[in-house]
C-alpha cells in the first residue's frame, strides 16, 4: 500500500470514529437510557428483581458501542469515508483555470464511477482485487491534481510570462551593443549581461518545454484513466478475474502512477509553483 494511500485511510479512520460516536443513533441511545433511568427505574421488579436504574445506563452503553462498533467495521463505510476525505484535499474549486478543471472534474468522474462499480459487485473475491485497483487509482487522480495545480499556476506566472517576452529582445540589444563596442572592459560586461540573458532564456525554454510535456501527459492520463475505467467495467461482468489480465491492469496503473509522480516531482524541482500558486490566490 502507497504513503499515500495510509495517509489517507489513517485521517478517513479518525474522520469514521468521531462519524461513529457521534451519530444520531447514539444520542437517542443515550437519552433513552437517561430518561427511562428515571422515569422507570424499576419496570420489573418482580420478575427481575436485580433490574435497578443503572442497568438502563448499562444497556445504553452497549447500545452505543455496537453502533460504533458497526460504524467502524463497515466496509463500505470505510470507503465512502476515504472517498470523502479524497474529494475533500482534492477540491476542484481551487482549479480556477477553466480548461484544467474540466480536465480534472473528467478524471474526478471516473474515479467516482469506479467507486460505485466496486460497490455494486457481489463477488467478494473480485470485489477485493478491484478495491486493490481503486486504491492506486487514488494516487493516480491525486497526481492528477497536482499536475494541474502546478499547470495552473505556471500559466498564471505573470513574471515567468513577462520574461519570456523582454528576454529574447533583450538579448538582441545586447548582440547590438555588443557589436557597436571596441573597449576591452565594456565588451567584457556586456558579454557577461549576453551571456547571463542566454541562460535565462534558455532556462525558460526547458520550463516551457517541461510544461507543454505536463500538458500531454495530462492529457494522455486521463485518455488512461477513461481506458482502465472500460476494462474494469468489463472485468466487473464476471463472476472471477483473470490473473494475466490482472496483472496487466495492475502493471498499467502503476506504470501511469510513478509516470505522473516522476513529472510533478521533476516540476518541483526546478519551478516554484507554490509561490505562484499563493500570489495567485491571495
Amino acid at each position: 500500500m502507497s504513503a499515500f494511500r495510509r495517509d489517507l485511510e489513517a485521517r478517513a479512520r479518525k474522520a469514521i470514529l468521531q462519524r461513529a460516536v457521534f451519530r444520531l443513533e447514539n444520542a437517542v441511545l443515550i437519552a433513552g437510557a437517561l430518561l427511562l433511568a428515571v422515569f422507570f427505574p424499576k419496570p420489573l421488579p418482580t420478575t427481575l428483581p436485580w433490574f435497578d436504574w443503572w442497568t438502563w445506563l448499562v444497556l445504553g452503553a452497549l447500545g452505543v458501542a455496537g453502533v460504533v462498533w458497526a460504524t467502524l467495521t463497515d466496509k463500505e463505510e470505510a470507503a465512502r469515508a476515504v472517498a470523502a476525505m479524497f474529494r475533500e484535499e482534492h477540491d476542484p474549486a481551487l482549479i480556477r483555470d477553466r480548461d484544467l478543471q474540466a480536465k480534472y472534474r473528467q478524471a474526478l468522474e471516473y474515479y467516482d464511477r469506479l467507486q460505485a462499480l466496486a460497490a455494486g459487485i457481489k463477488s467478494e473475491p473480485l470485489r477485493a482485487r478491484i478495491a486493490d485497483s481503486l486504491r492506486q487509482m487514488e494516487a493516480w487522480v491525486g497526481n492528477i491534481y497536482d499536475l494541474a495545480l502546478r499547470l495552473q499556476a505556471f500559466r498564471a506566472d505573470g513574471i515567468l510570462n513577462r520574461d519570456r517576452q523582454a528576454v529574447p529582445q533583450a538579448i538582441r540589444e545586447l548582440e547590438s551593443r555588443l557589436s557597436q563596442r571596441n573597449d576591452p572592459d565594456v565588451r567584457a560586461q556586456l558579454e557577461a549581461n549576453l551571456a547571463s540573458k542566454r541562460q535565462q532564456h534558455e532556462n525558460i525554454r526547458a520550463l516551457d518545454n517541461l510544461m507543454k510535456r505536463a500538458e500531454l501527459q495530462l492529457d494522455h492520463s486521463i485518455a488512461a484513466l477513461g481506458t482502465v475505467y472500460s476494462q474494469l467495467l468489463l472485468i466487473g461482468t464476471r463472476r472471477e478475474i483473470d490473473g494475466a489480465d490482472d496483472r496487466r491492469l495492475q502493471e498499467s496503473i502503476t506504470e501511469e502512477v510513478a509516470g505522473l509522480q516522476d513529472l510533478v516531482a521533476s516540476i518541483n524541482e526546478i519551478y516554484d509553483y507554490r509561490a505562484t500558486f499563493e500570489r495567485a490566490n491571495v
